[in-house]
């Protein structure tokens, strides 16, 4: 967690050091929804969530940045025993990322989101787990205002929830 901790304030300092000598900064928020996998798939039906991400672009091509948000996987009917725990309640995600991301056009992207997951309900109680490595690849198209993707997103450890889906942000321009 340290290691993570700082490589989030080494990315934190570089984006916005580099955000005073050019490029294209974006505040992006957004929704996504997917279909559970992994652990996941065997309490739940559906997973939804929110974005908040803040990208630098200062070459063409590339942009780095940070990214959270929530995602909520929604119990199915069914009560799973898990570890000998009666789980029948939601189970959530809160992702704190390093962002990458390359365009190899102006309109289509591909990167990922990495960093640490830290997950909540029940099932995170009955598993006696915070969390793990969190990882986002998405693929998609980009506008200046809105872009929308494919991802799949997942939480490696003992529970390793996961979901296949899509989403859109809206950027909120910040510099140029």
């Amino acid at each position: 967690m340290k290691k993570l901790s700082i490589l989030m304030l080494m990315l934190v300092g570089f984006t916005f050091t580099n955000a005073q000598v050019g490029g294209t900064n974006w505040l992006k928020l957004g929704i996504h929804a997917g279909i559970p996998t992994g652990d996941a798939s065997d309490t739940s039906d559906f997973a939804l969530g929110i974005d908040a991400k803040y990208q630098f672009l200062n070459l063409n091509s590339f942009g780095v940045g940070i990214a959270t948000g929530y995602t909520n996987y929604f119990s199915n009917d069914e009560v799973a025993v898990v570890r000998g725990v009666p789980v029948d309640g939601d189970t959530g995600v809160i992702p704190v990322a390093a962002l990458f991301r390359y365009y190899p056009t102006q309109e289509f992207f591909i990167g990922t989101d990495l960093g640490y997951g830290f997950v909540t309900g029940d099932v995170a109680d009955a598993y006696d787990t915070t969390g793990g490595f969190y990882y986002r690849p998405e693929v998609g198209y980009h506008n200046d205002n809105w872009n929308i993707f494919a991802y799949y997103a997942g939480v490696s450890g003992d529970y390793a929830p996961s979901n296949v889906g899509i989403g859109i942000n809206y950027n909120i321009i910040q510099g140029q």
